[in-house]
């Protein structure tokens, strides 16, 4: 039989610094896990109300009572074209919106607020409001909010206080 060849491979050190320690502060990083805790809070406060967080987004979205195509809602909102149709096919079950026909191109179809879409919306914003204002007398809310601030000035300044 023949020999086999054994390689062996040198392993670094694992990094004993803490992440917290040997990074600053991001600006970034910071924005988006208040935005992750915000959003969190009110998805649940609106399913307690039986509604999702993109479907009171897509509602106040319409609230402007303009109208928009899918295409300008999907940007607005963010979401993808197949999630915001998903969306927007529950709330027309629910005959909160509903579609027409886009002026002379009967390919492209605006999507409205209904009045008992409105009525509802009404409802919706209470909810994320009192959700909102919990959030504002939390301490924690309060603490990350200041460092956010403090992490919005130019990175120059952060240093100094001004």
């Amino acid at each position: 039989m023949g020999t086999t060849a054994v390689t062996t491979t040198t392993v670094p050190a694992p990094d004993r610094t803490s992440h917290a320690d040997a990074l600053p502060p991001s600006l970034v990083d910071r924005l988006s896990a208040l935005q992750r805790r915000a959003a969190r809070g009110a998805a649940e406060a609106l399913a307690a109300d039986g509604c999702t967080l993109d479907q009171w987004r897509l509602l106040r979205a319409l609230g402007d009572g303009e109208g928009h195509t899918m295409g300008e809602l999907s940007e607005v909102l963010a979401l993808p074209a197949a999630t915001l149709t998903r969306v927007t096919d529950a709330l027309a079950d629910a005959a909160l919106v509903y579609r027409r026909q886009a002026g002379e191109d009967r390919r492209r179809v605006r999507v409205h607020l209904a009045r008992v879409g409105r009525r509802r919306l009404e409802v919706l914003e209470a909810v994320v409001a009192a959700h909102e204002q919990a959030l504002l007398a939390d301490p924690r809310w309060r603490a990350d909010l200041d460092e956010l601030h403090g992490l919005s000035r130019p990175p120059g300044s952060r240093a100094q206080g001004t």
